[in-house]
């Protein structure tokens, strides 16, 4: 019982300092303004964490690696191409029901210094990994011209989808209407970006 009180008490503390991280930005954020929000002393912070740098570090390790959980294994006998639409939609399902996740990691995690940049490098080149190897997968099946360079659209999906996201995320609906573009983002369809084996 208190492991799973301690576990929920964690939870908390992390998803407030989210909401503080995304409205004020790292540097504005102290440990005074994550104690408050989420209702705890100063010390039951340290009891979880070390310091800010550790709850920041844990929000980012914590939502990408849920995106690559959701991320699933093509399994024999089922069609490519749906296969793929599931999946690039639960990654976008990901960052739309995270929405203060998103905006820490599309703004506030860039540039912070050399270790995150590096960390962010790493994702995005593993989650590009995955999306060319599925393209791939989709032309040697024939479901994708050969002349289609699946590098370069692996690329083009997973920039199209961070520069929507972070539109998204930034904006909140002040500026932008961003909503009929998030919902068809949600319903992720390879066959809207490309013209497909047949077509000219």
């Amino acid at each position: 019982m208190r492991s799973v009180k301690k576990e929920s008490r964690r939870e908390q503390i992390l998803s407030c300092a989210a909401r503080i991280f995304a409205k004020k930005g790292y540097h504005a954020t102290s440990i005074s303004d994550i104690c408050k929000k989420s209702d705890v002393a100063r010390g039951t912070i340290y009891l979880y964490f070390k310091n800010k740098r550790d709850i920041f570090d844990t929000l980012i390790k914590n939502f990408t690696g849920d995106i690559f959980r959701r991320i699933s294994v093509f399994t024999p006998g089922e069609a490519l191409q749906p296969q793929f639409n599931r999946n690039m939609c639960a990654v976008v399902d990901i960052i739309t029901q995270n929405k203060d996740l998103t905006k820490i990691m599309v703004s506030e995690a860039v540039g912070l210094d050399a270790e995150f940049d590096h960390q962010l490098i790493l994702f995005y080149a593993r989650l590009v990994e995955y999306v060319e190897g599925a393209l791939t997968m989709l032309q040697k099946n024939g479901d994708i011209s050969k002349h289609v360079n699946v590098r370069l659209l692996a690329y083009a999906l997973v920039g199209a989808i961070k520069e929507i996201a972070y539109q998204w995320a930034l904006d909140g609906g002040n500026v932008l209407d961003m909503d009929p573009l998030i919902k068809t983002v949600r319903q992720f369809n390879i066959q809207n970006f490309i013209a497909f084996t047949g077509e000219s």
